[in-house]
């Protein structure tokens, strides 16, 4: 083997790549990503998820190398920390987004530190709101990293990493309003495996998965040629483009498919478990 393709490094998505369509991880893909760190290949987590939940999954799943969360507004040296970088939108910005979804009754999704703050619904009490982990702890734990805020202002209690908005009118509205404010953040408009529109997300000017990589890449020591990035969508494009090889699952969209070295099989037939294979074990099938 030519060590200098050997792949070192890891850099896979969540949702829709390691992620299978119901939310569920994918076993086969967890235990080749476990084989893979057990080989002394680093496998880093870098998705749109904020902080909590990943740590929780990586704690389930034994890993223990850097995170990459919140699309790249937070990255972290390991799951207990510390914090490598950390980057926030402005709080003029976000306060101008939440009071144009304030004023046209738009709910906005706002991450703050490691919370997540939700506008009210009719009924909904204010306040922290306990939920239960997810697979693979023990016992039923409980954290309060949600939070309903009576406006989408009031969210507000510090310079947010990430503004959710789901609602079409929304997406529209924020994404040309934001446009005004492009030296400060940058906006990423999510889609439906079918096509159709999920979601869009505010950002920190300097969130995006490639930069985050490159500077994990970097405090790692492991030259860009020697890591592999594995993913579905177009907000995974920087990371492909930043990675020495790529492989994009096959439930990606065209573009994504066009930019990856490699297509692979989707998220619910093992695509990440194929990845891995393929580029760590050198099994060419």
């Amino acid at each position: 083997m030519n060590r200098s393709n050997q792949i070192r490094l890891i850099s896979v998505d969540l949702d829709g790549t390691l992620l299978r369509s119901d939310g569920t991880p994918a076993p086969e893909g967890v235990r080749q990503l476990q084989t893979a760190t057990r080989s002394g290949v680093r496998v880093v987590i870098n998705t749109t998820r904020n902080v909590d939940g990943v740590r929780s999954m990586c704690a389930a799943w034994g890993l223990n190398d850097p995170m990459i969360c919140t699309n790249g507004a937070q990255i972290l040296a390991s799951p207990k920390g510390p914090v490598w970088a950390s980057y926030t939108i402005p709080m003029a910005v976000a306060r101008s987004i939440a009071q144009l979804a304030d004023r046209n009754d738009w709910e906005v999704s706002t991450s703050v530190g490691e919370r997540s703050y939700f506008r009210q619904r009719p009924g909904q009490p204010l306040g922290p709101v306990e939920y239960p982990l997810g697979a693979g702890t023990e016992g039923e734990q409980y954290r309060t990293q949600l939070v309903i805020a009576a406006t989408n202002e009031e969210a507000l209690v510090g310079e947010p990493k990430r503004m959710i908005l789901h609602e079409a009118e929304a997406i529209a509205a924020v994404q040309e309003f934001a446009a005004q404010y492009r030296q400060e953040c940058r906006t990423e408009t999510y889609y439906e495996p079918d096509g159709r529109l999920h979601s869009l997300c505010v950002f920190p000017l300097r969130a995006d998965k490639g930069t985050a990589l490159r500077l994990v890449a970097g405090k790692l020591d492991i030259p860009l040629g020697q890591v592999l990035a594995i993913g579905d969508n177009p907000n995974d494009l920087p990371m492909f483009a930043a990675a020495g090889a790529s492989a994009a699952m096959g439930n990606a969209p065209p573009d994504v498919r066009a930019a990856a070295t490699v297509v692979g099989p989707s998220n619910d037939e093992e695509g990440v478990a194929w990845a891995v294979r393929r580029y760590v074990l050198r099994d060419p099938a």
